[in-house]
């Protein structure tokens, strides 16, 4: 509008000049005319140009923030997989350590042949939860199956089952045995609002590592409490550190969710 009223205003000017020579040319008058209304028209079509210009920046502007946004988050997710990989790490070692306790006690011999086979008329009892290996006395138990998605909290079945497991371990054929209860989780981060609640609750880190220790210390709870000792457990979380399947797949996934309890003979 504004140039508009500057070409208005050329347009007056021109008349006027024409109108003090006390002489108006018909010709002259419509040339003036003419080359105003060319200029605004030019205006106007430049105006449009630097309007679409503008927005031409502006839409690169608004991917080059979201480009150094994702870089942002990236270098985030670096740092916290950094972060569990040394964490990870340190449990290992803490777990090796165990180990030779374990073994300085004089342990790593087979469990007794009677708990065997209690254990494995538990496993036919509960098909779903959990499979055991006799020959390294691994119990190996399904996280989805055994907790909720984000939670320490053992699901009614699991608790039954680890009820009964504790009174095999309990009974005084199976006094010897030491467990190492172990947590694992798949690669997904920690980021329910109530998971987060949870494991600042517990005082455990905010992260896979966090959740698989709570888990593992959750069984070893329901086992305490059905007689074993705490003397005789040990309890550590991996986090996503021991994978046992593919994490790109959703199966491979459940599987590497899971509770580990490894029996074996002490002193």
């Amino acid at each position: 509008m504004r140039r508009f009223a500057v070409a208005v205003g050329l347009v007056l000017v021109g008349l006027l000049a024409v109108l003090s020579t006390g002489c108006v040319d018909e010709a002259k008058y419509n040339a003036v005319l003419l080359r105003n209304r060319e200029q605004d028209k030019l205006l106007q079509e430049k105006d449009a140009d630097i309007a679409r210009l503008q927005e031409r920046v502006d839409a690169m502007q608004a991917r080059a923030g979201d480009a150094q946004r994702m870089l942002d988050e990236r270098e985030k997710l670096l740092a916290a997989v950094s972060q569990e990989r040394d964490e990870v790490r340190k449990a290992f070692n803490e777990l090796m350590e165990a180990y030779k306790v374990l073994a300085a006690r004089g342990g790593g011999g087979a469990i007794p042949e009677q708990v065997a086979v209690e254990i494995e008329q538990l496993v036919r009892e509960y098909p779903n939860l959990f499979e055991f290996d006799r020959a390294t006395g691994r119990l190996r138990f399904a996280s989805d199956i055994t907790f909720d998605s984000g939670s320490n909290a053992v699901k009614p079945d699991a608790r039954a089952a680890i009820t009964k497991l504790a009174g095999i371990l309990s009974s005084d054929v199976a006094k010897g045995i030491l467990a190492t209860i172990i947590g694992h989780t798949d690669t997904d981060p920690v980021k329910k609002a109530t998971t987060v609640a949870l494991l600042q609750q517990l005082g455990k880190p905010t992260n896979n590592m966090g959740l698989s220790v709570a888990r593992a210390e959750a069984v070893a709870e329901i086992l305490k409490a059905g007689g074993v000792e705490a003397s005789r457990m040990i309890t550590q979380g991996m986090g996503e550190g021991q994978p046992i399947a593919d994490n790109r797949t959703p199966d491979g996934k459940a599987k590497n969710r899971r509770v580990e309890i490894f029996l074996a003979m002490g002193a």
